[in-house]
């Protein structure tokens, strides 16, 4: 019998698979070599997708100190040190004099320069806050990614060999009926065209088991290629403990509130906005003026025909005020354009919001759907498994044909394969969902791993 969810207790389900995700997960006799979380912190220093992002935003980290860099002091130090002939001609009462002079040329300097006020330079650093914020939020939705890629990897390497699974189970009880329809026409009591079904049948099952073999290689590569290790096992799910039926905690909108206070792309997206508003006081900063403490200490000698024979020794301090008058324009233009990306940095928000908003509903409503899923097929499959025991026992009487068992046992291991199918799903939407509520981060691998068999 189909089991039925009421509206009222879908809504009130959501929630508590959410939570109850880590118990989805156990050992079985088997015990694999590896699980989720130990290949997650492999790929963490292996996978190049991650590593690149990390990279970056380790060189954008760098931006804050180059923005800061603007308010502190800026000392230099200067030195000419040469030797210079001048040539020189006077005039006397006896004529025109000529005198070459040779002379050593000394001259150093010694300046300091610190910013009273800039509002270009304090524009800079509040976007320069604003855009570090942003990647580092793109950082953690890169490590959410990570986890889905892997988890996507990790469920088709399960599902592929479980369909590996079932169809030697197949190849096995479709041999059997072959042979036994051998058995029969030997006695005279069956056809060859049932010889011949059965045959056939088995000779599809073991093309497709070929197929999925190579799949699950294919399957096993993609792990591997993320976490940089050669996988063999992987630590199964135990399909007991997913449950049909769970008490209502939290609603759709309760996820909405999650993901538009959480998901890292629309955190990033806010930054974005903020730090195109501070490029727009960056670009009116044109208009402002500037204002800067200013010490020299310099030392001469020598350093030009009007002081040979002369030394100079030099201190000023002083306020130099630079004041802005006209640009011919480009001030005004560079406000209008730092204007245009502010809208179109507004526009990327809402767009980030939005698809964050549909995927969302899309991940709630799958989980819904394959709550409803899981338990039809594990009916299914209980149907189909009492259909195949009946029809082979009436072949066995004679009252059945060979066609009639092969189709219960296709539809049998179908369903078998859909009911896997649904299973990995549902587990899979409900890591989407903590990735798009932004909430999956290694702490809910680790609230997992216990789950999982570990050597």
């Amino acid at each position: 019998m189909t089991h039925r969810l009421h509206n009222a207790d879908l809504k009130t389900t959501l929630l508590s698979l959410v939570i109850a995700l880590p118990l989805m997960f156990t050992s079985q006799a088997s015990v694999a070599a590896e699980n989720l979380l130990s290949l997650y912190q492999k790929a963490l220093q292996y996978d190049a997708q991650y590593k690149a992002a990390e990279a970056i935003t380790e060189a954008e980290r760098e931006e804050i100190n180059k923005s800061r860099a603007l308010f502190l002091p800026r000392v230099q130090f200067g030195a000419n040190v040469g030797h210079g002939t001048t040539d020189r001609t006077t005039q006397t009462s006896l004529g025109s004099t000529d005198t070459r002079l040779n002379y050593d040329i000394h001259s150093y300097t010694l300046s300091l320069r610190q910013t009273l006020f800039n509002k270009e330079s304090m524009a800079t650093y509040r976007g320069a806050e604003a855009s570090i914020k942003s990647k580092e939020a793109l950082l953690l939705k890169e490590n959410a990614t990570l986890i889905t890629r892997l988890a996507s990897a990790y469920f088709e390497t399960l599902y592929a060999q479980e369909k590996v699974d079932v169809l030697q189970n197949k190849i096995d009880a479709t041999t059997q009926q072959r042979d036994q329809a051998q058995r029969r026409y030997e006695h005279g009591e069956g056809t060859i065209t049932e010889i011949n079904e059965a045959q056939a049948a088995l000779e599809l099952a073991q093309a497709e088991l070929i197929s999925t073999q190579n799949s699950l290689e294919v399957f096993k590569q993609n792990l591997s290629t993320i976490s940089g290790e050669q996988v063999d096992r992987i630590a199964p799910l135990n399909t007991n403990q997913l449950p049909l039926n769970i008490p209502d905690s939290e609603s759709l909108d309760y996820w909405l509130e999650q993901a538009l206070g959480n998901n890292p792309e629309i955190t990033a997206a806010r930054l974005s906005v903020e730090a195109a508003r501070q490029e727009v006081e960056k670009k009116r900063a044109g208009h402002y003026p500037t204002l800067d403490l200013v010490g020299i200490r310099s030392y001469s000698e020598n350093d030009s025909n009007n002081t040979l024979g002369s030394r100079f020794d030099t201190t000023t301090v002083a306020l130099q005020l630079n004041m802005p008058l006209f640009a011919g324009g480009y001030t005004n233009a560079s406000v209008r354009q730092a204007n245009s990306r502010v809208d179109a940095a507004e526009e990327l928000l809402n767009l980030r919001t939005r698809d964050t908003e549909a995927n969302t509903r899309k991940y709630v409503n799958s989980i819904r759907s394959g709550l409803l899923a899981l338990s039809a097929y594990r009916q299914a499959v209980k149907s189909s498994e009492i259909a195949v025991e009946g029809t082979q026992k009436g072949f066995a009487a004679g009252t059945r044909t060979n066609i009639e068992v092969l189709n219960a046992q296709q539809k049998l291991y179908s369903s078998r394969l859909e009911l896997s199918r649904v299973q990995y799903v549902l587990v899979n939407d409900i890591i989407n969902l903590k990735q798009a509520a932004g909430v999956l981060n290694e702490a809910q691998l680790h609230a997992l791993n216990q789950y999982f068999a570990v050597n």
